[in-house]
């Protein structure tokens, strides 16, 4: 980071104020040093807003004292390592919590120390009301960097337990300027734009470990920005908070602790501002460019460069195998897919080794768990048994294929699939309770910690907890070796976003009660031994875990990263800070999402294939007369178990007595007055239907009874991701024979996906057959809806997957992310948000040379003007075209 000058401190009547090269600093004194003011030097621009009851930091107490620890250890690295409790005395928490801020202080001194080159404002505080709380406030400048620089500590009574310190706080102006915006380090993060036009009270906030990903956020307009981080390389817990105030626009860091000793945050907070300086390979103008959420990331990526994580690119890394570094592509096959072996095993055959010969794949397996997905830790023998497992690994092995499995980290299932009587169809709360439960996660109140999941369909999990040796060792020895053994050679710790898992209060771990560092040196544990047995199996192992940390980018071969899921605007902003130590990939691609491809493509994501169960031509519909079964379902078909929370208890089956043609019907079932069936097929737009085309849904129908509605809905999935109806095919009246029904409708420009939902609720028997779909000409006559031999979205595939193995490697592989380049093109909407038709990024790869690489996604030629290197050049692209420009 560059040295700033005119470091100065002066000690005004009414203020303290604080300047390097970049920014001014007021601490009132009125205010008890809450910050009143904070200008960028270059533009002028204020950011700090009026306001009626500033602070600068809370404190959140409860009253008891909570068992102690030693402090935790770390290695010559800086990570920290798990403590063991020391001698404790019994808590006498009684759960009433309060919190006091720094106005409330009865007395404050303010004064200024330092030298030439360094500035300190010394804050002083005391008298919080009868209780004997003391804080001590720091801030800094140095003509080392550009930064303001925070620290604080705090003493307090024995019969007060601390829980949380928020500090520093500062209110933005908002509206900043006339286009504002802010972005946090999230996993699923992005730009949100316009946060002053957020309702009072939005808060936006994100914690480590957990989904913050890198420890920054920033707000900004086109003039300039602020920035503010947390320069902690041990890993306290902490999250950073953006409110929308009446007064602005809060920024706070809060601390989670739980201790009755006394506090010293032993790292910086820091602050700067931005602006958008002249950036290589922009072509040259005066003045600033615009500022964008890059520049803040690049002041914080200098700190982080200098951190243990970042200690190695991923190109230097002697822990990574050889495959892994070539540049694979990645390919997801659901429980469907395993009950049926041999479609792997002809989809890998006739489908990927047919147009990617060389490129080394891996094979991701979801629904592997032995009673259902993502039902937990009763693995084993593996879905749908362990001999097939192992021959399918064994013969993908021989096709360049890597296993790659999702066991879901530290959750246990106590219950999975409520019944209507009360019951579950899976019930491990025995189990549990006589093998578990000590080592589980325990609440404040001393009770192990449960919750409902969505994905368990009215179930609830427990949470082991890592701080406790046995489940470490729990979850190497019995989850991820017996994984390795079957052939499994990718493991990513599912479920533990960013490491993260629930704080734990139990005496009896080896760990401190609360919230402490001992959750970052647990994780730390975890996947330094996960990573040592499993390597001792299986040499070219990798490990992953769900969502980005940068603290173990070090520690893990491949991330799992969902930014495409962002509700925000989309910013890959852990790939730009992190891509040349870490390669990602988007773990929940969409067929014919070409825009999403676009996006991942050009910000160095590893290719993700969705596969498609029939190869080559044939019927829109997939397995459209109900004859192909594999394991519990109908080929191409899936049951809707669950919406909004609702349990959907429905039942279908394959019917080979009552059928209109063929060998079989699909026959759905409904018992109780509450059961709702849904039986679902998407179609890719492209994948035998085009937007604007008038198509004809038909079906064969009968039914037994039928009390209440059910019919074969049609909606489809538009470009801003919101679906819309297109018609239906009502099912006909109780006992009614084989009747064919039908529906005609106009596929929208803007669609993406087409749904057909066979949906019936309530008391009900009734068979559908023969669905088909017909393209309506303008003169009335029709004609079948074909697929294509390939993939609709195969050209954008085929382009990427190339690129990553071959030339684009050194890039999108291996290279560090650039400020991308100006490039003025047309614009698309992706999710009711606007963006280039074009994409594109810029690259620097290992050895110093530099590319662009842009994709169209769009459905048109587009043109385009990019000013790169000093020069402005032109150039088109044809629809699904992707170009690497050097």
């Amino acid at each position: 980071m560059a040295r700033a000058a005119e470091v100065s401190g002066v000690d005004e009547p009414n203020r303290l104020v604080l300047r390097n090269g970049r920014v001014t600093l007021a601490l009132g004194k009125a205010e008890k040093g809450a910050v009143v003011s904070l200008v960028d030097n270059a533009t002028g621009v204020e950011f700090i807003a009026p306001q009626a009851a500033p602070r600068l930091f809370s404190l959140t107490f409860s009253v008891g004292n909570p068992p102690q620890a030693d402090a935790v250890p770390h290695a010559a690295d800086g990570a920290p390592q798990r403590a063991l409790p020391t001698e404790t005395r019994k808590s006498e928490a009684t759960g009433q919590r309060f919190t006091v801020f720094s106005r409330d202080a009865s007395s404050v001194r303010i004064r200024l120390d330092g030298s030439a080159r360094r500035s300190v404002a010394l804050l002083e505080y005391e008298g919080f009301g009868e209780r004997d709380i003391r804080v001590s406030c720091t801030a800094s400048v140095s003509d080392a960097d550009s930064l303001v620089r925070w620290r604080l500590s705090v003493v307090f009574p024995d019969a007060l337990v601390l829980e949380e310190v928020g500090f520093p706080f500062c209110v933005v102006r908002s509206p900043l300027g006339a286009d504002d915006a802010a972005v946090i380090g999230l996993t699923k993060g992005g730009v949100m734009r316009k946060p002053s036009d957020w309702k009072v009270g939005t808060r936006v906030s994100g914690g480590q470990p957990g989904n913050l990903a890198a420890q920054f956020a920033c707000c900004y307009d086109p003039r300039v920005g602020l920035v503010t981080a947390a320069f902690d390389g041990k890993g306290y817990p902490k999250r950073i908070e953006l409110l929308r105030s009446p007064e602005g626009l809060e920024l706070a860091w809060k601390t989670p602790c739980f201790t009755s000793d006394p506090l010293t945050l032993d790292f910086d907070f820091v602050q700067t501002t931005f602006t958008g300086e002249e950036k290589p390979g922009f072509s040259k103008k005066p003045g600033f460019l615009d500022a964008d959420w890059r520049d803040a990331a690049d002041i914080y990526k200098a700190w982080a460069l200098t951190q243990h994580w970042c200690r190695r690119t991923y190109a230097r890394r002697s822990d990574i195998p050889l495959w892994m570094k070539s540049g694979p592509a990645m390919v997801r096959f659901s429980r469907q897919w395993l009950a049926n072996p041999k479609l792997i095993e002809r989809w890998l055959t006739e489908y990927w080794r047919k147009h990617f010969p060389d490129t080394p794949l891996i094979t991701a397996y979801w629904g592997w768990e032995k009673v259902a997905t993502w039902v937990t830790p009763d693995y084993f023998p593996v879905y749908p048994s362990d001999e097939q497992f192992k021959a399918l690994v064994a013969m993908s092995r021989k096709l360049g294929c890597r296993a790659f499995l999702w066991p879901s980290g530290y959750h246990w299932t106590l219950t999975y699939r409520k019944q209507a009587d009360g019951s579950f169809l899976w019930d491990d709360r025995k189990r549990f309770d006589e093998l578990a439960a000590p080592h589980a996660v325990y609440d404040r109140k001393g009770q192990v910690w449960r919750a409902e999941r969505s994905w368990l369909s009215g179930g609830e999990t427990s949470c082991m907890c890592p701080g406790d040796p046995w489940t470490l060792d729990w979850w190497t020895r019995e989850i991820a070796l017996p994984i390795v053994k079957r052939g499994g050679e990718v493991i990513q710790v599912d479920q533990v976003v960013g490491g993260t898992f629930p704080a734990c209060y139990s005496r009896e771990h080896a760990h401190a009660p609360g919230p402490g560092q001992w959750m970052t040196a647990a994780f730390t544990d975890q996947l330094q031994s996960l990573l040592e047995e499993c390597q001792k199996v299986e040499r070219d192992f990798v490990l992953g875990f769900e969502e980005p940390n940068e603290r173990f980018n070090h520690l893990v071969g491949i991330q799992d990263y969902r930014d495409l899921e962002s509700p925000y605007e989309l910013a890959s902003v852990f790939n730009y800070l992190y891509h040349e130590f870490l390669p990602t990939f988007q773990s929940n691609p969409h067929a014919g999402d070409k825009f999403g491809m676009a996006y991942c493509l050009v910000n160095g994501q590893i290719p993700h294939t969705v596969p498609s169960m029939v190869m080559g031509g044939g019927p829109a519909i997939l397995n459209n007369d109900f004859e192909e079964w594999t394991g519990d379902a109908f080929l191409g078909w899936a049951q809707v178990a669950a919406y909004q929370g609702v349990v959907w208890n429905g039942k279908f089956y394959r019917d080979e007595q009552e059928k209109h043609d063929g060998k079989a019907s699909l026959r759905l079932e409904n018992v109780a007055e509450s059961d709702i069936v849904q039986v679902s097929q998407n179609v890719a737009v492209g994948a035998g239907i085009a937007v604007g085309k008038r198509y004809r849904l038909s079906a064969w129908l009968k039914t037994d009874r039928l009390a209440r509605k059910g019919a074969v809905n049609l909606g489809c999935q538009k470009a801003d991701g919101k679906w819309a109806g297109l018609g239906h095919v009502p099912m006909p009246p109780a006992s009614s024979d084989w009747t064919r029904g039908s529906a005609e409708f106009t596929m929208p420009d803007d669609a993406t996906l087409l749904r057909l939902m066979i949906h019936v609720e309530g008391p009900a028997k009734v068979w559908v057959d023969d669905v088909s779909l017909e393209e309506v000409r303008p003169d009335g006559s029709a004609t079948p809806a074909l697929r294509p031999d390939t993939p609709p979205d195969h050209k954008l595939m085929k382009q990427w997957v190339d690129l990553f193995h071959g030339e684009g490697r050194p890039y999108l592989l291996l290279g560090r992310l650039l400020h991308p380049p100006k490039l003025e093109t047309a614009t698309t909407t992706y999710k009711g948000k606007t963006y280039p038709a074009i994409l594109h990024n810029a690259y620097r790869a290992p050895d110093g040379s530099e590319a662009v690489i842009a994709a169209n996604p769009t459905l048109r030629k587009q043109s385009a003007r990019l000013n790169w290197k000093g020069k402005e050049m032109t150039f088109e692209l044809e629809s699904e075209e992707v170009r690497l420009i050097r």
